[in-house]
């Protein structure tokens, strides 16, 4: 009783929904295609920066980019340990681990 009470809830809202979705979309089409000259008239906003010291070769950006990645991983981890710590606290008491009792407290 109550599916079907929602299928025709949902069938008599699907044509209201459906012609607000087609007015919306005109409405962007016709504002998108109303926005005027192409884009080559921007010139060289997105042109890329003047790097004032380039390196000599690729080892820097090899090890900037492996630091990154690195951090990236320390960090997922760290969250991932504190959300581990967070959901699972009514498991093991603040006073069997006095390092983390701030963090669970917090």
């Amino acid at each position: 009783m109550t599916d079907e009470l929602l299928m025709r809830l949902w069938a008599d809202a699907h044509d209201g929904f459906s012609a607000d979705l087609d007015r919306g979309i005109l409405k962007l089409d016709r504002f998108l295609r109303g926005r005027g000259g192409p884009s080559a008239t921007i010139g060289r906003a997105y042109a890329p920066a003047p790097r004032t010291a380039t390196p000599t070769d690729d080892s820097v950006n090899t090890a900037s980019a492996a630091l990154a990645g690195v951090t990236a991983c320390l960090a997922t981890m760290g969250l991932l340990l504190t959300v581990a710590l967070l959901a699972t606290a009514d498991l093991h008491p603040a006073h069997a681990y006095p390092l983390f009792a701030h963090t669970i407290v917090a």
